[in-house]
């Protein structure tokens, strides 16, 4: 994954921009594919694990001492450039006992021929790289180097699917990897999991800096995901912090998707055996912090009662994301919803510098938020002591005039 793009891809709270590097030249191999064995090959939920591309070392002994049960590397991007340090770290993760995975960076938007294209690039680089056969192999498909995100939802999501079905056509098991925000907006979500079950490997993270352990009232409420990953600095490491939700297990091509199709069609991020929702089973229910003050609307869109959910009030909300009208929304009892954005939040695009300050309008001291990056704002904008701010984080703010 691109760093400097992690904040867009389902941040929680504020980050300024970081710097990318440059790419290496695509790599020559002439060595002689070898299958490999790992040392493990299945993982079960709650496992913890990393990814990791050239910019992280290819020793990851140190993840795997802190708890690291899985280690997916990236092994290629577009057509034409290939991980120098994959080979050394798909081996250093056997080597320490850790699941190998691999994950491909998407150049190829909403167009389906180029994502076949790069579907067998990932493929003979994962081979080439001693990925062992039946692993997964992750598509990475964010906001960088040229990948159209707003190509359309789906076109997206058909261009995925045809990159998907060539990995697992391949032997491999496919996964698609986003942000919450894109995953939600930009892709037709529910199609790729109606062809791929429980595919989804998403970004969201509650704050930046390190995170030890996730906390799952932050989780992204969705359908269908198999990883979270919930931090890009993982117990002090500078490496992305993930969590398993189901079980994870290597395959062989001819039972690699049924696996998958096995297992339940939703996922219950706070206990493994979920009890059914009131009206459907498969409702996951997942505890989230209201951001902003809520009201309550049907499932028309229209406002029911009076009552207001209060900033930072714990709710519990029932299923994903509901499009009603042209608004997201999360059900939280029968035919009664919240505006999602007063609880995930949106993004906005930072148009100056901007200065974060309290509730009383204090500044406070933390990094300022640079021009160009983009940051996660909750509900519509407020006025406080005369002037208007939106709320990034708790009793966090930014004026208005600094994004849009």
């Amino acid at each position: 994954m691109f760093k400097r793009n992690k904040k867009i891809l389902g941040i929680l709270a504020c980050a300024s921009a970081l710097s990318g590097g440059s790419f290496l030249a695509a790599q020559t191999h002439t060595a002689k594919i070898q299958e490999v064995k790992a040392a493990r090959n299945n993982v079960s939920p709650r496992s913890y694990g990393v990814d990791v591309a050239s910019y992280q070392s290819t020793n990851l002994s140190s993840m795997a001492k802190a708890g690291g049960q899985f280690a997916i590397v990236k092994v290629s991007e577009g057509t034409g450039y290939r991980n120098p340090k994959a080979a050394s770290q798909i081996k250093s993760a056997i080597a320490n006992n850790m699941m190998p995975m691999a994950y491909h960076f998407a150049t190829f938007g909403s167009n389906s021929s180029q994502a076949v294209a790069e579907a067998n690039y990932a493929v003979s680089s994962a081979k080439a790289l001693g990925l062992p056969k039946g692993s997964y192999i992750a598509c990475d498909w964010e906001t960088d180097q040229g990948n159209n995100v707003n190509g359309g939802k789906n076109p997206s999501a058909n261009a995925i699917i045809a990159f998907m079905q060539k990995v697992k056509d391949s032997g491999f098991q496919p996964l698609l990897y986003s942000g919450a925000y894109l995953l939600n907006s930009n892709i037709n979500t529910a199609k790729v999991n109606s062809v791929f079950p429980n595919s989804l490997w998403v970004a969201s993270y509650a704050t930046m800096g390190r995170i030890d352990t996730p906390n799952f009232n932050y989780f992204p409420s969705m359908n269908g995901v198999a990883i979270w990953q919930f931090t890009d600095n993982w117990r002090g490491l500078n490496v992305d912090g993930n969590i398993s939700l189901l079980p994870l297990s290597m395959n062989s091509a001819s039972n690699a998707s049924s696996n998958a199709s096995s297992q339940a069609a939703t996922t219950n991020i706070n206990q493994q055996a979920s009890k059914p929702a009131s009206s459907q089973p498969s409702e996951v229910k997942t505890t989230k912090v209201v951001m902003h003050r809520a009201a309550v609307y049907d499932k028309n869109g229209n406002r029911v009662g009076k009552t207001i959910y209060p900033t930072y009030k714990k709710i519990t909300v029932l299923g994903g994301l509901v499009r009603i009208g042209n608004r997201n929304y999360y059900k939280i009892g029968d035919n009664q919803y919240l505006v999602a954005r007063n609880i995930d939040g949106s993004p906005k695009y930072v148009k100056h510098n901007a200065f974060v300050y309290t509730g009383k309008g204090k500044r406070i001291y933390v990094p300022t938020i640079k021009r160009g990056s983009t940051i996660t704002a909750y509900g519509s904008r407020v006025k406080l002591h005369g002037r208007y701010y939106y709320r990034i984080g708790v009793g966090k703010y930014v004026k208005s005039g600094n994004i849009r």
